[in-house]
């Protein structure tokens, strides 16, 4: 079965200036689940993070994420990912897979 890339998804990237998140790209993504998701204690609750591996067609202004993961995020379905991670399978420059984790609430 093939990945049908299909999912509407936002990367914004941060404005050093102003601090203030800004769209970058409307794309679209082969969405999985990556890793079970975190679980973690806060302030006596449990707490979970989702995990989401989002996989795009690559282009090349999708570089600089590369090099800076922090400065990005992704927005899928209103919920903001923090980007962990940049995989461009063997630098083919076919797709690129990016782990997004959910923010805190």
């Amino acid at each position: 079965m093939s990945k049908v890339i299909d999912r509407p998804i936002t990367i914004q990237k941060i404005d050093p200036d102003t601090e203030e998140w800004r769209d970058l790209f409307h794309v679209h993504a082969y969405i999985n689940k990556a890793r079970t998701d975190d679980q973690y204690l806060r302030n006596g609750s449990t707490r979970t993070r989702k995990n989401l591996v989002f996989e795009i067609r690559y282009f090349q202004k999708l570089e600089p994420i590369s090099l800076n993961l922090q400065g990005y995020r992704i927005v899928y379905l209103g919920t903001p990912y923090a980007l962990e991670d940049y995989d461009d399978y063997l630098l083919r420059h076919k797709t690129v897979k990016l782990l997004g984790v959910s923010y805190e609430r």
